[in-house]
């Protein structure tokens, strides 16, 4: 199987602000344009032998796989300190995305390409977002108080045209969804070195755009990917409370529900697996985390990172029930190393149990990485080696479960271990206190873009 493919993306901003006085009221203003251009061609090649080694039937496939993405947005945000302390801020938001998907496959003939209705189609997607959100912080002596809601309006049309062999069908989708947010930090000291923090935030994860997608991609003749333009955004409520010490040390207990939730799923068509992003039904996690930044000495800072979770799914894959649970343990620990006249080092490392993912159950798993640089020309350039899983322990497999009739693994082997020389050189002087503009008003749908 033999795939080639090209993707290509341009955008523009403009944005605007403007203060109204000193006390900090401010109005910005954002639009964005960002267009997505993908192409892919696929040549698949199957031949079956009989045992004196004579082919017996040649199944031959190519195709071509264009997408575009065009997204547009917009968004106005606004600041209002209030008096005594606190703000306000207001702002509202609007989002249009029309995605376009062609499927054109052939069955090579004596080296002739025939048309395949069987498989061939279009799909187009657009979707339609209407946001308005508000928020209030204050800081009452040792209590910092944060809380916000947000509104969002979703309208979604599919359309997948027909063809002698595919019928023609169409979707809509309405919804208006709220999202709450809460934060409280309580100061346990008057020095502030001891806090408490509790939060609460309900959270909508929608779909990839190329996940709506319904055409197949042929991996083999055993197994396929294709989308799913009938996927529903997640929906989550997630709670948290920690306690730090300084910068030291923090600890968090957490919980979260979610539900329709999204993940990869494997179907059983007969004798082909297609793997499509579903919908699979309800998820809690439950745990705790440590973070502990060491000092063992001038040259050396150490930090260790530890997560204990406990994941549950409850639902339905395929007519399959789905409920199960497992606790899952990671762990990472980053060292630097500062050496002198501009010698420094670093190594870090992690390592994780288990995990359940749906119908998925990986192997435990790991990775070490370890780099050195030296700074030369007077701290204006740097030289550097790093090495990524050095010892090529990374290598994710597992198995699938709620396959009927059907016991199935996977193992990747995956190119990970890489080895980096490189050479940094700085021009020119150091801006003091330079200020970044924030992202535009397009970024949550960027993030939906598979590149």
């Amino acid at each position: 199987n033999n795939t080639t493919s090209k993707f290509t993306n341009t955008g523009v901003n403009l944005n605007f602000g403007h203060k109204f006085d000193s006390t900090g009221r401010t109005l910005t203003f954002d639009f964005d344009y960002v267009g997505y251009r993908s192409k892919k061609n696929q040549s698949f090649l199957n031949n079956t032998y009989n045992p004196a080694g004579a082919i017996i039937t040649t199944e031959h496939i190519t195709n071509s796989l264009p997408a575009d993405i065009d997204i547009y947005a917009a968004k106005s945000d606004y600041t209002h300190p209030l008096k005594k302390g606190g703000k306000v801020e207001a702002g509202v938001k609007g989002s249009y995305v029309n995605t376009d998907n062609t499927a054109r496959y052939f069955n090579v003939v004596d080296n002739k390409e025939i048309f395949d209705d069987s498989r061939s189609n279009r799909f187009f997607y657009k979707e339609k977002i209407a946001a308005a959100y508000l928020n209030f912080n204050k800081d009452y002596k040792r209590i910092s108080l944060q809380l916000g809601l947000r509104a969002e309006h979703t309208n979604v049309n599919g359309h997948q045209t027909g063809n002698s062999v595919q019928p023609d069908s169409a979707f809509t989708q309405n919804y208006l969804s709220i999202f709450p947010t809460a934060y409280v930090s309580y100061k346990l000291d008057s020095t502030g070195s001891h806090k408490l923090n509790a939060s609460y935030g309900r959270r909508i994860g929608r779909p990839y755009y190329q996940d709506l997608n319904p055409f197949i991609n042929i991996i083999d003749k055993f197994t396929y990917f294709s989308g799913n333009p009938f996927l529903k955004p997640q929906f989550s409520s997630n709670y948290e409370l920690t306690y730090s010490y300084k910068s030291i040390f923090n600890t968090t207990l957490l919980y979260n529900y979610g539900s329709n939730i999204q993940t990869e799923t494997i179907e059983q068509d007969g004798n082909i697996f297609i793997s499509r992003a579903g919908n699979i039904g309800k998820k809690e996690y439950t745990g705790i985390t440590t973070f502990l930044s060491l000092k063992p000495a001038k040259w050396w800072t150490m930090n260790i990172y530890n997560e204990v979770v406990y994941v549950h799914y409850k639902g339905n894959i395929y007519n399959s029930s789905l409920n199960r649970g497992k606790t899952y343990w990671y762990s990472s620990l980053t060292n630097q190393f500062t050496f002198g006249r501009g010698w420094s080092a670093d190594l870090s490392g992690y390592y994780q149990t288990s995990i359940l993912n749906g119908q998925f159950v990986s192997v435990p798993t790991g990775q070490v990485g370890a780099g050195v640089q030296k700074k030369i020309l007077k701290n204006k350039a740097t030289v550097y080696v790093n090495g990524r899983d050095i010892f090529h322990t990374f290598s994710p497999s597992g198995k699938i479960t709620n396959i009927p009739g059907a016991t199935s693994t996977y193992h990747n082997y995956m190119d990970s271990q890489v080895i980096t020389v490189g050479f940094t050189y700085s021009f020119g002087k150091v801006i003091a206190n330079q200020q970044k503009r924030q992202t535009g008003s397009a970024e949550s749908e960027e993030n939906r873009v598979k590149k």
